[in-house]
């Protein structure tokens, strides 16, 4: 193989390797992803390893190791979907690498995004579903909703301008709470405010986090596994614990 398409093909693993693992793909699937890639541009004896910070990659034993590092993962299903979906044609010979390449730089500075006020009515309508869940009140509906969104806009916003752990959550947290404990004075809900606090918390409980952990478990990678696991106890325990300050507080 000349210099040159080890060079591309090198560029579009790493490429799709980088949007994967920073949308929040599983590490099974960013590892096949590249895997996949480098084998139909004929290189049979690739190697990589990913975890949660990082991806190490070799076209194969004659080839350097290359290794790039994100600084923050989020949750973006749309960019994983066009990767895969870019994956699957470049390796059923319908584009070509080049046109694999510039289609994930697209896909890399793409700016789509869900408006925050869209994001701000869902988390309202997810507190509120798991609110007729949990059996609560229908005084507390106005509550919850308002607990709900603005916790997840706070949590939203904060992450948005730091990859910080913890922090975020225990704001948001420690918001819905006073929330939720004076719309329980208000309405006098005090007998159906624990339906309404864990209503409000849904939206930024850690839910895929744990889903990943558990499908990376499955997959046998325990480094993986482990990280994002602790990462999930951080977040749990931000949560616990601005609940718990607005309750001493109240």
């Amino acid at each position: 193989m000349d210099s040159s398409q080890d060079k591309i093909t090198m560029s579009v693993v790493l490429l799709a390797g980088r949007i994967l693992l920073s949308s929040g793909a599983e590490i099974s699937r960013i590892e096949d992803t590249m895997k996949r890639i480098a084998l139909c541009m004929g290189y049979a004896n690739s190697q990589g390893y990913v975890i949660n910070i990082f991806i190490n990659f070799s076209l194969s034993e004659n080839h350097d190791t290359r290794i790039i590092r994100i600084n923050k993962n989020t949750t973006n299903l749309l960019k994983i979907y066009q990767v895969n979906s870019i994956s699957r044609q470049l390796t059923s010979n319908n584009i070509s690498i080049d046109q694999a390449y510039n289609l994930l730089c697209n896909i890399e500075h793409s700016t789509l995004s869900i408006a925050l006020w869209k994001k701000f009515i869902a988390a309202g309508a997810i507190s509120l579903s798991f609110l007729y869940l949990q059996g609560g009140d229908w005084k507390s509906i106005i509550t919850t909703f308002i607990a709900g969104s603005i916790g997840f806009l706070v949590a939203e916003c904060m992450q948005s301008k730091s990859s910080t752990m913890f922090i975020p959550e225990f704001v948001a947290s420690f918001i819905l709470g006073v929330i939720i404990l004076f719309g329980a004075q208000i309405f006098n809900t005090y007998q159906t405010i624990g339906p309404s606090m864990i209503a409000s918390i849904m939206p930024i409980v850690p839910g895929v986090l744990i889903t990943k952990a558990i499908q990376d478990l499955f997959s046998r990678h325990m480094l993986m596994f482990t990280a994002e696991f602790l990462e999930a106890l951080v977040i749990a325990f931000a949560i616990g614990s601005g609940i718990s300050i607005s309750y001493l507080i109240f």
